[in-house]
């Protein structure tokens, strides 16, 4: 079950996105550290339709590469990407410091 924190940072984290970025984000949610290569024949999109948009997404810091390996769909060497959890932003903002005497009046 997927908890409501992580589906409101989810939201949050892909609020900006295009459909095709969202596409890409999904699949490397359900296949992390994959290559473009890879990502394309999962998603059943050319190459050159995916990589843009992992470019996209390292750029915005919702992907990273993870490491140089040999690629299945290709079995040349390239980088696997791997998606970044979103991070929740502060719930409230930082409290101003009281001291104990200003608490008590």
């Amino acid at each position: 079950m997927i908890q409501d924190t992580s589906l409101h940072a989810y939201a949050l984290a892909t609020q900006n996105l295009g459909a095709k970025q969202k596409a890409v984000l999904d699949a490397l949610r359900f296949f992390p550290d994959a290559t473009n290569a890879e990502l394309a024949a999962y998603i059943g999109w050319p190459i050159n339709r995916v990589t843009p948009r992992t470019g996209e997404l390292k750029k915005l810091g919702l992907a990273y590469d993870v490491e140089r390996r040999r690629c299945k769909a290709t079995g040349g060497t390239a980088w696997a990407i791997k998606a970044k959890h979103p991070v929740l932003p502060e719930a409230f903002e930082k409290p101003v410091e009281q001291t104990n005497q200003s608490l008590f009046k």
